[in-house]
């Protein structure tokens, strides 16, 4: 049996537009099996593991002076202590995922210009990300870099939307070979995945996360900017580029 999770999943708890239940009904529309709620430096409590037919992964998104990591199948990670001397290395955080229990995965490695694969070289992943659909926003083979690494590193792949609102889950997944929802944790253990890339997030869908943050956190200010970033991101929708 192949099961469709998409690994990387944020909700209104951090800076999503969607909250769980929303999410889930997204998830069953769209054919996924599993998704992974992935918020920002926080373990998002979840109401079930298994919710109208879909199961939700447990974890959080890291970030670390090297990037992000996710770890998969985590519910209480000491963030204070991780990152009581400012952003915590890579393999710091790794090594707290791995003690929870967790699964560890460079998330989007090289979204950025300045990424080099010397920085992520000194911890020890279970993954590479490599179908994320918002990395080629930034930089377009930001995925194809991915996969070179993973292969370098012999370290198998997933994929995840990055989704942050319905509107955007399954723009990338993982397809895991296993026999259910109750062997996928040991499946993506013995990295029987297959990275998945559908589409790209549209510029507007960024656009309007961005407005959503200023709503959840008003200032003046914030919201001066976000207006002139969704305008930037309707230009692009409309422009194509």
């Amino acid at each position: 049996m192949i099961l469709k999770a998409d690994l990387h999943v944020h909700t209104t708890a951090s800076d999503g537009r969607t909250d769980i239940a929303g999410l889930v009904r997204e998830a069953k529309r769209r054919g996924l099996d599993a998704i992974a709620v992935c918020d920002h430096n926080m373990c998002t409590p979840l109401p079930n593991l298994q919710t109208d037919g879909i199961m939700l992964i447990p974890s959080t998104e890291i970030s670390t002076k090297a990037g992000h990591v996710l770890g998969l199948f985590v519910k209480d990670i000491d963030f204070k202590k991780l990152r009581e001397n400012g952003l915590p290395e890579a393999a710091d955080a790794v090594n707290h995922i791995h003690a929870c229990g967790g699964l560890a995965v460079l998330a989007h490695p090289f979204e950025y210009k300045n990424a080099r694969p010397e920085n992520f070289d000194c911890a020890d992943f279970d993954f590479i990300e490599t179908a994320n659909s918002r990395a080629p926003m930034k930089i377009k083979n930001a995925n194809e870099l991915a996969r070179r690494y993973a292969n370098d590193r012999s370290l198998p792949q997933t994929g995840g939307s990055d989704a942050h609102g319905a509107d955007e889950l399954a723009g990338s997944y993982t397809e895991i070979e296993c026999s259910g929802v109750d062997e996928l944790k040991a499946a993506l253990r013995a990295g029987k995945t297959r990275a998945v890339f559908v589409r790209r997030c549209r510029w507007i869908q960024k656009g309007k996360t961005r407005l959503n943050l200023a709503r959840k956190k008003p200032s003046i200010k914030k919201s001066v900017k976000a207006v002139i970033y969704f305008a930037y991101t309707v230009f692009r929708e409309i422009f194509g580029f």
